[in-house]
């Protein structure tokens, strides 16, 4: 047998015996359990540690004693690492300054820690700042902590390390918060940036820059391959370039990244891991072919990895994954075996020791567990495909093993599984390497040659072309890809375990059908319990920034949408917001969606919730006296895809399962005399435990339409308009008397909060006890046997943007 067959037939022994693989996965389970378990870190995580010296050094009978002294004393030490680096729910000085929510501009002076390529025309950037100082008129005022930067109409770029001074309006609102969902400002607090500030035009002033800081260099690098490049490739192309080369993928179409999306190539898209694989072994190849010695091979191939990295502007996944590819191939510059195992084991112990809250990061996740997965997998893949010719075989080996690892990460963050990714990545993934050594050759030559580097440039034109259409066409194929809800934990364990029996499957021909048998078998359960069938019956309010967004599961099962949020040419509620939220709370399908009138910040978001989520009926209030176009628009949209649309008004029910819903408002006369908020439709849902009013955006003349016919108080109410003072008169909050009130809101301070502080003392003055969303992000209600019970998200995750204003008149 030849050594190389021996040496991939034996991977999985050396998998039982190399102590860095199991050193990093105690290490990591240390850090995930004390994620889990915050209260008892530091009891859990001295005690493991003291428990795994103590078998370490006591000469203790038990078999395998030195492994689990290791394992107990990595478990300890993962727990307590991250228990001292773990993201604070308290912020810094400048993140209790903005909790104050002071008014007006006020100047800030900092080090810029990560900033974004300067693209000129852009309508606005974003920074990170470092902030050490505050002015107050001449007073300078000492003042540590980051904020994120929200330039509009930026006029220069500010790279990382520079000194600058912003003034703006600062705010501790990072962005919109709800359940089961990890958004913009759980990204930045777990980086340690509680505030932000918005900026615009000339109000980012430049102070100095940092001649010797390596940060500051990569950033300016990165900026100047962008103004090289964008002068010499096509403008067509261009914002595909910046994806794939340089990161950047915000002036990427959204109808174009959503066929990459489907078709399961969206990876190629940033730069990550996977880029990294396919400069080493494109350029390895070619050594290969080129007869150049294995060793001289390695150096050169770290070189190329280096100089990729650092045309692409030194970001973090693409520094790791160069990391554990340089470690890889230096093992032999040492005269050691190449050892893909130990290598995945230092580096995982490595990054997790820099950073422990890694281990959640998406982009970690994907790039590191893109990377192992080629490492574990692509020698055994190549060999069974070895009847393949190496051109053909290598991309396909290459995408098959990089997706090993991270199907179930991208169904957990992306809720989407292409079915042909492999097909459509077999073209993609070649293609893409022949970008990206364009880009290489453009980039190198377009500062000095620019006239040869437009050839490459333009020549590049027809390769992306080719990708953008492999994609459409695999995105158009019938089961092309399948939208998923977050699989459970069962889920997630089962497929780990399918894909494990596999690594022994491709390598050890010994149990190769009892493997493949109890692959298949843990696969099949994994998919039984991606979605758990049962599931609680709750009210989400939802939080979407501008607009309401209501979910409500009853205890039968039946569920409802009521309104979507806003959408804009900036942002979309339903594809930011509502889609993610419902796949990641395991809604796959809504038994109705309901509109409770048609303003834009109610009906907006619902347009993407249908082309995602598959809906049983629309319901609408009565035909008013003039048609809106959005209500038309969307009522075309439900025809469209075969969706049911029904009309409701005062006296109707709607159908649901364990549950009662009235519907109180309007009525169709006065629907056909009015218009705008007054005529929302107007639902009472109660079942045992439950009793909840959602008025739309009624104002006081709907108020006293409706008194009447409110039979019953409701316990819980959704602040009609948003807490606008137009609405929620005095009679009205009388007449419901509810005990819990939320109000769905812009952020404190800008233009779309409605609510007044005086609306906030009505509210506290009638006994109510108020949740916002600015303040609290999306609000969860159970009915329990001891009464409701109230889950903020933020309050979950051990912080509020304010306290709950509770009454002083209710227990």
């Amino acid at each position: 047998m030849a050594r190389e067959d021996t040496l991939l037939e034996s991977m999985p022994k050396q998998a039982l015996n190399r102590h860095w693989v199991w050193i990093a996965l105690w290490y990591a389970a240390g850090i995930f359990w004390a994620h889990r378990l915050p209260w008892a870190v530091w009891l859990l995580g001295p005690l493991f540690g003291l428990a795994g010296a103590a078998v370490l050094v006591f000469p203790l009978r038990m078999p395998r004693r030195s492994h689990w002294g290791i394992a107990l004393l990595c478990l300890g030490l993962g727990m307590t690492l991250y228990g001292l680096r773990m993201p604070k729910s308290t912020p810094d000085t400048l993140g209790q300054y903005a909790l104050s929510y002071p008014r007006g501009r006020h100047a800030f002076e900092g080090v810029v820690k990560k900033s974004a390529i300067h693209i000129a025309g852009d309508e606005y950037t974003t920074f990170t700042l470092q902030v050490d100082r505050a002015f107050k008129g001449a007073e300078t005022v000492p003042i540590l902590g980051r904020a994120v930067v929200r330039w509009s109409r930026p006029d220069r770029p500010v790279f990382a390390g520079t000194r600058v001074r912003v003034t703006g309006r600062l705010s501790p609102h990072l962005g919109t918060v709800n359940h089961g969902v990890r958004g913009f400002e759980d990204y930045y607090r777990a980086r340690g940036v509680y505030s932000e500030m918005r900026a615009s035009g000339d109000a980012v002033t430049l102070l100095a820059l940092p001649r010797y800081s390596p940060r500051y260099w990569a950033a300016r690098l990165r900026q100047g391959q962008h103004e090289v490049l964008s002068r010499v490739i096509p403008e067509s192309v261009y914002p595909f370039v910046l994806g794939v080369w340089l990161g950047e993928q915000s002036h990427i179409n959204r109808e174009v990244y959503a066929q990459f999306l489907y078709a399961g190539t969206a990876h190629v898209l940033s730069v990550s891991g996977v880029h990294v694989a396919i400069i080493t072994i494109s350029l390895g190849l070619l050594l290969q072919v080129l007869g150049v010695p294995r060793r001289l091979r390695n150096v050169l191939l770290m070189a190329g990895v280096l100089a990729f990295t650092m045309m692409t502007g030194a970001q973090t996944a693409t520094v790791r994954s160069a990391m554990m590819i340089c470690m890889y191939l230096s093992a032999e510059l040492f005269n050691r075996e190449s050892d893909a195992l130990s290598v995945l084991g230092l580096s995982g112990c490595a990054f997790l020791a820099w950073n422990p809250a890694l281990l959640f990061d998406t982009s970690f996740l994907l790039s590191f567990g893109s990377v192992a997965s080629i490492l574990l997998y692509y020698p055994g893949l190549s060999r069974a495909m070895s009847v393949c010719p190496p051109v053909i075989r290598a991309p396909i080996t290459t995408t098959l093993a990089a997706q090993m690892v991270t199907i179930p990460i991208a169904a957990w963050h992306f809720n989407l599984i292409s079915l042909l990714g492999v097909m459509a990545n077999l073209a993609v993934v070649p293609l893409l390497t022949a970008v990206l050594w364009l880009c290489f050759l453009c980039g190198l030559l377009g500062a000095v040659f620019p006239g040869i580097a437009i050839l490459f440039g333009h020549a590049m034109l027809v390769v992306v072309r080719v990708i953008e259409w492999t994609n459409a066409a695999a995105s158009w194929v019938p089961g092309a890809y399948a939208s998923v809800t977050r699989p459970s934990l069962p889920a997630v364990l089962f497929y780990a375990a399918a894909v494990c029996l596999l690594f022994p499957l491709l390598y050890d021909p010994q149990y190769r059908k009892r493997n493949a048998i109890l692959a298949v078998a843990f696969l099949a359960v994994s998919l039984l319990l991606w979605n758990p069938l049962w599931k609680h019956p709750v009210v989400d309010f939802i939080d979407v920034g501008t607009g309401d967004s209501i979910f409500i599961r009853t205890p039968g099962g039946t569920t409802l949408l009521v309104d979507g949020g806003d959408t804009s040419e900036y942002v979309d509620a339903g594809e930011r917001v509502v889609t993610p939220f419902l796949y990641a709370n395991r809604v796959k399908a809504l038994d109705y969606v309901v509109v409770t009138h048609p303003d834009r910040d109610h009906i907006g978001g619902l347009f993407t919730v249908l082309k995602h989520i598959r809906v049983g009926a629309v319901l609408l209030g009565p035909e008013g006296k003039a048609p809106v176009a959005l209500e038309t628009d969307f009522i075309a949209q439900c025809e469209h895809r075969g969706i049911p649309v029904h009309r409701l008004e005062r006296g109707n029910r709607i159908p649901v399962e364990g549950a009662e819903i009235q519907v109180l408002h309007p009525s169709h006369d006065w629907a056909a005399r009015n218009t705008g908020n007054n005529t929302s439709l107007v639902l009472h849902v109660s079942w045992p435990g439950l009793s909840l009013l959602l008025p739309g955006d009624v104002e006081e003349e709907a108020e006293r339409e409706l008194l009447p016919f409110m039979a019953q108080p409701a316990v819980l109410l959704k602040a009609p308009h948003h807490g606008s003072p137009t609405s929620s008169s005095k009679a009205f909050l009388e007449k419901v008397n509810p005990a819990l009130a939320v109000a769905s809101m812009q952020a404190e301070g800008s233009r779309q909060t409605l609510m007044t502080p005086a609306m906030v003392r009505r509210y506290a003055d009638h006994g109510i006890t108020l949740f916002r969303t600015d303040w609290h992000g999306g609000v969860r209600i159970q009915p329990t046997r001891k009464g409701l019970q109230v889950h903020t998200v933020r309050g979950t995750r051990g912080y509020c943007l304010k306290p709950v204003s509770l009454s002083g008149n209710r227990p």
